[in-house]
C-alpha cells in the first residue's frame, strides 16, 4: 500500500502541475488556436476508447503490472515529447500517442488497484488512492501558481516536463509492487476472446450508467465556473473557493464516506443517495441567478458541498459496482469496458452540459438533476437483476441463470 500511495501521490503531483497550464501551453507558448487544441483533446479521447477493452484484454493474459508501468511511461514520453511541438499536425499525432497511452493505463491501473483484495477492501483501496490524488493535485495546483505568476516559455517547460518525469517516477513505483500472475487457463486450455465482456449486457448498462452519472465531474470543472461567472453576482475568485472545498472534502472523506460499498446491491443503493445529493446540488446551482452577491455565495457554497458528497458516494459506489459485476478471470477486459463508460462520457459531456447549464440555465439544471436521480435510482434494479443472476448461478441452484438484462 505504501509503495503504490508513493506511486499515486508522486504522479499526482505532476498531474496537478499539468491541470492548470495544458490548453495555455499549447496556445500561447505553442501557438495554436483553442479550437485546434480541443480538436486535438477529443481525439486523444476518442484514441483512448478504442483501445481501453484490449488494453484489459492484456492485462488478463499478463502481468498487469507491467502493463500499467509501460503505458505510464508511455504517457511521460508523451508529455514531454510535448515539448517539441511547434505546428498542428505534430501536435494531433501527439494526441493520437497521449489518447493510447492514457486510454491503456486506466484498465492497467484498475485492475493492479483491484488485487488488494474483494469487496469493501478494494473499495477502501481505491478511496484511499483517490485522497490521496487529490491531495497530490492540489500541491501541484498550488506550485504551478508560480509558473503562471512567472509566464515565460520556459515556465511551461519545466512544468510539463515536470508532469513527464512524475509518469516515469510512478511507473517506478508500479514495478515494485508484488507480482501478479494471470488467471489460470481454463480447462479447454485456452483464454477466452477479447469479446466477453461485449456478451455481458447488464455490465454493459452499468458502464453506460456510470458514464452518464460521472458527468457531475464535467458539470464541475465546466459548467460550474461558467454558471458563477457569467449568470450569477458572486465575485469571479468564488469559483476557486468552491473548488477548494471540494478538493478539501475529498481529501478527508472520501474514504469515510465509502465504507459498504463493496457489494453490488449496497453500492446501487449508494448510487442512489449519491444521485439524490447531486440532483440537489443542480436545483441549488439554478436558484443563485438573479440574487445578491452574499446570498449566491452562501448558495454555492451549500451547493458543492452538497455537490461533493454526491461525487464521493458516486465513487465508492462506480468502485463496488465496476468490480463487483465484473468476472474475476476477466477483470481486465471488464475493467476496460467500465473505463469505456467513463471515455464516452468525457467525449460527449462537455457539449451536453454547457448546452443544458449555459444555454437553457436554469431549466437546464433542473435537467441535469432529473438526469442525476434517474440514473443512481436505476442502479438499484440493474443491482437485483444481478443478485437474482448470480444466485441461480451459485453452485447448488436450480435453473439456468439469465445471461442478460
Amino acid at each position: 500500500m505504501r509503495t503504490l500511495t508513493k506511486s499515486t501521490f508522486t504522479n499526482s503531483i505532476g498531474n496537478g502541475l499539468y491541470y492548470t497550464v495544458e490548453v495555455i501551453f499549447f496556445t500561447r507558448s505553442v501557438g495554436l488556436a483553442v479550437h485546434l487544441v480541443a480538436f486535438g483533446l477529443g481525439v486523444a479521447a476518442l484514441c483512448g476508447l478504442v483501445v481501453s477493452i484490449p488494453a484489459g484484454h492484456l492485462c488478463d493474459r499478463r502481468d498487469p503490472r507491467l502493463v500499467a508501468a509501460a503505458a505510464t511511461v508511455g504517457e511521460g514520453v508523451a508529455m514531454g515529447l510535448g515539448t517539441l511541438i511547434h505546428s498542428f499536425t505534430p501536435f494531433v499525432l501527439l494526441c493520437v500517442l497521449a489518447g493510447i497511452m492514457a486510454g491503456a493505463s486506466s484498465p492497467a491501473r484498475s485492475v493492479v488497484l483491484g488485487r488488494f483484495g474483494q469487496g469493501d477492501d478494494r473499495v477502501r483501496v481505491r478511496a484511499y488512492q483517490r485522497a490521496v490524488t487529490n491531495f497530490g493535485m492540489s500541491i501541484g495546483i498550488a506550485l504551478s501558481g508560480v509558473g503562471l505568476a512567472i509566464d515565460t516559455r520556459a515556465a511551461y517547460l519545466v512544468m510539463v516536463l515536470g508532469n513527464a518525469a512524475t509518469f516515469v517516477i510512478a511507473a517506478g513505483y508500479i514495478l515494485r509492487l508484488p507480482h501478479a500472475s494471470p488467471p489460470e487457463l481454463p480447462a479447454g486450455g485456452r483464454r477466452e476472446p477479447a469479446t466477453v465482456v461485449l456478451h455481458d449486457r447488464r455490465y454493459l448498462t452499468a458502464a453506460v450508467l456510470n458514464g452518464l452519472f460521472e458527468m457531475h465531474f464535467i458539470v464541475q470543472s465546466v459548467a460550474l465556473p461558467l454558471w458563477v461567472i457569467g449568470h450569477t453576482t458572486a465575485p469571479h475568485w468564488w469559483v476557486s473557493v468552491l473548488l477548494l472545498i471540494n478538493t478539501a472534502m475529498v481529501i478527508t472523506l472520501q474514504v469515510r464516506l465509502s465504507r459498504g460499498a463493496g457489494s453490488v446491491p449496497h453500492a446501487a443503493r449508494v448510487y442512489r443517495r449519491a444521485g439524490l445529493y447531486l440532483g440537489a446540488a443542480c436545483i441549488l446551482y439554478a436558484m443563485t441567478s438573479g440574487i445578491g452577491a452574499v446570498g449566491a455565495c452562501a448558495v454555492l457554497v451549500v451547493a458543492i458541498a452538497s455537490h461533493t458528497i454526491g461525487e464521493l458516494y458516486g465513487s465508492a459506489a462506480s468502485w463496488g459496482v465496476g468490480y463487483g459485476m465484473a468476472r474475476e478471470d476477466l477483470m481486465g477486459q471488464y475493467q476496460g469496458a467500465f473505463a469505456l463508460g467513463r471515455r464516452v462520457s468525457r467525449v460527449i459531456g462537455p457539449s451536453l452540459v454547457t448546452i443544458l447549464a449555459i444555454s437553457e440555465g436554469r431549466t437546464g439544471w433542473l435537467v441535469l438533476a432529473a438526469i442525476f436521480i434517474t440514473t443512481g435510482t436505476a442502479f438499484v434494479p440493474l443491482a437485483s437483476s444481478y443478485a437474482r443472476t448470480s444466485a441461480a448461478a451459485a453452485p447448488g441452484a436450480t435453473g439456468s441463470p439469465d445471461p442478460g438484462f
